[in-house]
């Protein structure tokens, strides 16, 4: 396939997706940790789109290259409760672990993206997820689905989805491939103006895409660490309910 017929099912990918999330209330929830510096627009008024921290339902992560020798006791206890398991994760019972919490994140996102009133960025990426399995003709089949992670920037670090990376090293931006855009609600939240204010970014440059954002891909080239924390194909993400 030709490089210009990759752009093109990108693009309408993209914009596939950010019509489907002007359609629920994710893009005009309110934030429970805006980032004043380095984050947010100079512009945004910070007390109208903060909101108290609220009650996130989302369930520990497990992620998908996690070994087994690396996990504390306490973890192990507290993801066998996530997990449902009745009991710790033991090195027999890790990969039901995994598949049981991956399946939970997807159906809290599901059950939660169209009405979200507030969120941190956890929440915001579980919704996005949610979204992407509970309306599939968004992507199409066999499109690759990752949540990642900034774990340098405080707290939980910085959770977002990033749709059809390219096989290769995710913590270099520079392989993710032509086909690669990230959805980021959480950012968009905190800027005044577009192409800021939309939460889907074109990680390649062109100035012809409404959605190549060079603040945001500042943002996340600025020398940060990154965590794979789970990825899922497309049609899969629509079995898991």
């Amino acid at each position: 396939m030709a490089e210009n017929s990759f752009a093109n099912a990108k693009q309408q990918r993209m914009a596939a997706v950010q019509e489907a999330l002007k359609r629920t209330k994710m893009v005009t929830a309110k934030v429970w940790n805006p980032w004043p510096d380095g984050v947010a627009d100079k512009d945004v008024d910070l007390a109208a789109i903060t909101a108290p921290v609220g009650s996130s339902s989302v369930p520990e992560v497990l992620p998908d290259n996690q070994v087994f020798s690396e996990l504390k006791r306490a973890q192990l206890i507290s993801l066998g409760a996530a997990a449902g398991l009745g009991g710790a994760v033991t090195a027999e019972n890790l990969a039901e672990a995994k598949k049981a919490l991956r399946k939970k994140y997807v159906q809290v996102g599901r059950a939660n993206y169209r009405s979200l009133e507030s969120a941190n960025c956890t929440l915001f990426a579980c919704c996005v997820i949610g979204m992407l399995a509970d309306q599939p003709n968004l992507l199409g089949r066999d499109v690759k689905v990752e949540l990642l992670n900034l774990p340098d920037l405080g707290g939980g670090g910085h959770a977002y989805v990033v749709v059809g990376r390219a096989d290769g090293d995710y913590k270099n931006l520079k392989t993710y491939g032509p086909d690669c855009f990230v959805i980021d609600v959480w950012y968009a939240r905190q800027q005044s103006k577009a192409p800021g204010t939309s939460p889907v970014k074109d990680l390649s440059a062109d100035s012809d895409s409404p959605f190549w954002d060079l603040n945001f891909y500042a943002f996340l080239d600025d020398g940060y660490n990154f965590l794979h924390k789970y990825t899922f194909v497309s049609h899969e993400l629509a079995e898991l309910r």
